[in-house]
């Protein structure tokens, strides 16, 4: 009898743990929603654009949520099943497809990409197909080059307009897997190729081969700007004084962006990864291999992922931002966590938002569930553009270590000497961090409201940068005066003098003003325009080598 009543004892207080571990889950998963709901709090109000988030977790959706409008004008809310623009994410499904027709022993990723794209100019180097996907083809830019022949947002593009730009350049950034530099290049000709070695245009493969295998019944890939679809989140961006439509026409350019998908879609691509239905390990296992450069250098980019940590947790990622849309999706393999953010809202920072959401879920108790509550809380509110560009310009950090600032959709975005551009988070009005490095940077105002200094604070360590100024005489101006015209993009710039600043005119795009940095060095304040060398011979201004963030040294030859 005792010991039947001590059995009876053990077994209840077995009950007893598990209920009280039960109900601490519960309280925990409580506190989490709330939490991530108060991310959101400035998107709920049927107001503004927003955003639709939704987490996995032991391959379960055990959150999905939607906030903020989907369509402003007809106060239509977002959904967990309206579809976004998912832009640069959408670079995994290419090289995804890519690896499933080399599979099929269609094509190699180690073949010549001439093999299938003849037109591509001979640039004395071998590029792979590979090299395409991990961005170590060292061909310039398309996007930028456009913006440097002239071509406006506003200007429809189509997929011929590009291949023409590929067709005219006669030098690439760097030789093929001797560095790594982000541009949307590669994957236009990857997709490219994909529909060539496939026999089907691009978007029907990906359809038939991923997203109806998967039953992503309503993923599209935007390949006609004419193309209606239905249940769309309309982008948007914040001017400073209230919301405009996002603008991107283009026709027929897939491969880099262009999908649209909802939160609920991807959950079952990413569900695919740890219950494989399309592929195999071999192909997982390479999406998810790191780039290693000819010299040994190991990257943290794959093929359309990217490999790093977080919190000592092996993390699984990839951004993308396009004319109003964010997106971020994060994988964290080891505890079987995903979380997808997707954004109409181009002032909301979706790689942020999504960071904080994998604080939560990481946080694996109340004592620390609080504590990440307690962290400080950053901006919700888009910063004025004014304001904004008050930071914008370059700043050294160090000798010859530079800090490049430049606002777009509403943020501001910092490019580092050698580095790639990450977007900062705003914290406050001169407050921001890049949660990549745990950096916090603030702008400090001179009394004549200015801002000609900056305070960079990483782990603990405090350094102040300087405003990049340097005077140069009027009479070194006047030699750069004239007309520029560059072959490779069958267009020319009039460099003049207005209000003793040098000015770059172009029939088609807004006037580029030129900064002095050194006597024969200056830095463009347009996106498109980085640093402007001028090369001089025996006195002779010979012409001008343009280099921004994703194209190197392009060069305008001096015609008057």
């Amino acid at each position: 009898m005792i010991q039947s009543k001590r059995v009876v004892i053990k077994i209840i207080s077995v009950c007893i743990y598990v209920l009280s571990i039960s109900v601490a889950k519960s309280q925990n998963s409580t506190v989490v929603e709330e939490k991530i709901d108060a991310l959101f709090n400035d998107w709920k109000q049927g107001e503004t654009p927003g955003a639709s988030v939704l987490v996995i977790k032991n391959r379960a959706v055990i959150f999905k949520k939607a906030y903020g409008l989907g369509n402003i004008e007809n106060n239509i809310p977002n959904t967990t099943s309206s579809l976004f623009n998912i832009a640069s994410n959408s670079k995994q499904f290419t090289a995804f497809a890519a690896l499933l027709l080399e599979e099929e022993g269609k094509l190699s990723l180690e073949d010549d990409v001439r093999k299938y794209i003849p037109e591509l100019p001979d640039f004395g180097y071998t590029i792979k197909v590979k090299n395409l996907a991990q961005h170590t083809h060292g061909i310039r830019g398309v996007i930028y080059l456009l913006g440097m022949a002239g071509w406006n947002i506003e200007d429809v593009i189509t997929k011929k307009d590009i291949f023409e730009l590929f067709k005219q350049q006669k030098e690439l950034n760097f030789l093929p897997e001797t560095d790594f530099l982000y541009n949307n290049s590669g994957y236009i000709l990857l997709a490219e190729i994909i529909a060539r070695v496939s026999g089907k245009p691009f978007h029907a493969y990906l359809r038939d081969h991923i997203f109806m295998p998967l039953e992503m019944r309503n993923t599209v890939v935007f390949e006609d700007n004419s193309k209606i679809i239905k249940n769309l989140s309309y982008p948007y961006y914040f001017d400073g004084k209230s919301y405009k439509v996002a603008i991107r026409n283009s026709k027929d350019i897939v491969g880099p962006s262009g999908i649209r998908t909802s939160t609920e879609d991807l959950s079952k691509w990413l569900l695919n990864f740890e219950n494989l239905k399309v592929g195999n390990e071999r192909i997982i296992n390479r999406l998810i291999t790191p780039t290693v450069l000819k010299n040994g250098d190991t990257l943290s980019y794959a093929l359309g992922q990217v490999i790093h940590s977080y919190k000592n947790q092996k993390v699984i990622s990839h951004g993308g931002s396009d004319a109003g849309y964010k997106s971020q999706i994060l994988r964290f393999p080891h505890e079987k966590l995903s979380i997808i953010v997707l954004t109409n809202n181009g002032s909301l920072n979706a790689e942020e938002k999504a960071y904080r959401i994998a604080d939560l879920y990481l946080s694996n108790d109340m004592k620390s569930l609080k504590k990440v509550s307690n962290q400080k809380v950053l901006s919700t509110s888009p910063i004025t553009e004014e304001m904004l560009t008050k930071y914008e310009g370059k700043f050294e950090l160090q000798p010859g270590f530079i800090l490049e600032f430049n606002q777009k959709e509403g943020g501001l975005f910092i490019t580092a000497t050698g580095q790639g551009t990450l977007p900062l988070e705003t914290i406050s009005n001169t407050e921001f961090r890049i949660r990549r490095i745990d950096a916090l940077i603030t702008f400090v105002e001179d009394k004549d409201g200015t801002v000609n200094t900056l305070s960079f604070d990483h782990n603990g360590t405090v350094n102040s940068a300087k405003r990049i100024t340097y005077d140069i005489d009027k009479s070194i101006l006047e030699k750069y005066t004239g007309t520029y015209y560059s072959e490779e993009l069958n267009t020319s710039y009039k460099l003049s003098i207005q209000d003793g600043q040098l000015i770059a005119s172009h029939q088609r795009q807004d006037n580029t003003k030129l900064t002095a940095l050194e006597p024969t060095k200056f830095t463009g304040n347009t996106w498109f325009f980085g640093i402007l060398d001028f090369i001089i011979q025996k006195d002779n201004v010979k012409g001008f080598k343009v280099s921004s963030e994703r194209v190197k040294n392009l060069w305008f030859e001096k015609k008057i």
